[in-house]
């Protein structure tokens, strides 16, 4: 009889300690999980910043690029495909916005406010600003708050021929 107490202790023991370890699983899982996210999110935000700082070097480098007596209308519109170009050829875009380095041009230009491109004589000033809390590369997790930025922005500058 002593043997058939002590198996059945032992058994309840092992039934309690499997649920320790359930709950232990869930905790340990929860807080890796988060902190995971965090990091793959954190790293979106980051490679979204080195798209919109290239984009405005690609349209710094385009406008030094440019001929000699381009004029300033001119000038500014080749600045602007350049920054476009740069970002559509970039993976920001949701799936929705097509394949076609076209399709995703569209789409930016219709969620990104226009590049800032001031041009004067021998020189070009570009900012480009990216509205990231409206189109975020990874969505927040609830709970978590937004600490997220509202907008990314580059900014360049360039020699341009005289």
């Amino acid at each position: 009889m002593t043997s058939f107490r002590v198996r059945r202790t032992a058994e309840r023991v092992a039934a309690r300690q499997r649920g320790v370890a359930a709950i232990e699983f869930a905790l340990v899982f929860s807080v890796l999980f988060l902190a995971v996210y965090g990091v793959i999110t954190f790293g979106g935000v980051l490679y979204v910043q080195q798209v919109i700082s290239r984009a405005a070097e690609d349209g710094a480098r385009a406008a030094q690029l440019s001929q000699t007596n381009t004029a300033p209308e001119a000038l500014k519109a080749n600045v602007l495909s350049a920054i476009y170009r740069s970002i559509s050829l970039s993976s920001i875009t949701p799936a929705a916005a097509g394949t076609t380095a076209s399709s995703k041009e569209v789409w930016i230009r219709s969620k990104m406010p226009p590049p800032d491109v001031v041009v004067t004589p021998g020189k070009v000033v570009i900012k480009v600003t990216y509205p990231y809390s409206a189109n975020p590369l990874l969505p927040a997790l609830p709970f978590t708050g937004s600490w997220m930025p509202t907008s990314l922005s580059g900014k360049a500058t360039a020699a341009t021929p005289s």
